[in-house]
């Protein structure tokens, strides 16, 4: 009788902590799902900075410069196989925005990397307000990171909806490969990491 109560205490913790984490899931998906650009065509913003790895993105970025926001764009975490020429090569309708005002940094791996390069370029371009491009999915962990270094009134967000031909199963394995990284990132800075 004992060995079944000790039996019954464990499923029901397990029960209780995969509760907790499908609960917490449920949480993230809402913060993916609900987060907004917190810039409009007349905030005024030094700079752009593309957080690389995804479809989308540097197109996204482009497209805002060639917009009129910011001076200069950095794409971040670029391969470093991959050379500013490749990438112009494949935009060619912002050819003229490649040859002025877009850097490029291929020491990041990671988005806390992304965001430690981010800020050093700020500094060094003395620019005072950057707007970080990046998927939806990653940008509740990507603001998590990037106000370890910057000051949360001078960083804007743009999210690029990502969810454009991926199937069902892959969107999940992504959002939860995701959800995974921004816990990571959570409870590091809640231990002050």
């Amino acid at each position: 009788m004992l060995n079944q109560f000790k039996d019954n205490i464990v499923h029901i913790i397990l029960t209780l902590f995969l509760i907790l984490i499908l609960s917490h899931f449920i949480f993230f998906l809402s913060l993916v799902k609900n987060f907004t650009s917190n810039y409009s065509a007349f905030t005024s913003i030094d700079s752009i900075v593309v957080l690389t790895g995804d479809k989308f993105r540097i197109s996204k970025g482009m497209e805002t410069l060639s917009n009129g926001t910011g001076k200069k764009l950095l794409l971040s975490g670029v391969n470093k196989n991959i050379k500013l020429t490749n990438i112009k090569n494949e935009f060619p309708k912002y050819k003229k925005f490649f040859d002025c005002c877009v850097d490029i940094e291929s020491i990041s791996s990671n988005t806390f990397e992304n965001s430690r390069e981010t800020f050093l370029w700020l500094e060094k371009n003395k620019y005072n307000s950057v707007l970080i491009v990046s998927s939806d999915y990653h940008m509740p962990r990507a603001k998590l990171e990037f106000e370890r270094f910057l000051s949360t009134e001078n960083i804007y967000y743009q999210p690029v909806i990502s969810n454009i031909g991926v199937n069902t199963v892959g969107k999940i394995k992504k959002l939860f490969l995701e959800y995974i990284k921004y816990m990571r990132t959570y409870i590091s800075l809640a231990v002050g990491l």
